[in-house]
């Protein structure tokens, strides 16, 4: 979800390596693109959520992002339309304006998705010896 609101891979600017693997478990999360709607972030904030039961199922995304397809193109929610509902509307539309003239940004070619077999216990060793009070809060990407 992120990298359609940003028009590039999550961690783009990062080496796809078993410290990135970390950082994730730490808490890292990728940035969404300027201009998203809140309940669009939200929905991907549960999604990303360190918590595998609280994550929305997969139909629950398509009910979700089948209500906001209805909501954005019902031309009665302009008139009748709850306060949400018109939020929900106005930020999709704004969100398509903004991005018109929007472009994606080069790929980091060394940071290719590949399968690799990683050893969790090995991972999970490291971890613990990290002893983290704090997960990390946001990333930071450098424009190019």
């Amino acid at each position: 979800m992120v990298e359609m609101t940003t028009g590039q891979r999550p961690f783009n600017n990062y080496k796809f390596d078993i410290d990135l693997v970390i950082k994730i478990y730490n808490g890292l999360r990728p940035k969404f693109g300027p201009g998203i709607p809140d309940c669009y972030i939200e929905l991907a904030n549960q999604c990303m959520g360190s918590d595998p039961e609280k994550r929305p199922t997969s139909s629950e995304i398509i009910i979700k992002l089948n209500e906001w397809l209805v909501i954005v193109n019902d031309e009665w929610i302009d008139i009748i339309g709850n306060e949400a509902e018109k939020k929900i509307k106005s930020q999709f539309l704004e969100s398509d304006e903004f991005n018109k003239n929007f472009s994606t940004i080069k790929e980091n070619l060394k940071n290719i998705y590949t399968s690799k077999a990683y050893n969790l216990t090995e991972i999970n060793k490291s971890l613990s010896k990290l002893k983290i009070s704090k997960p990390v809060g946001t990333v930071e990407v450098p424009d190019i």
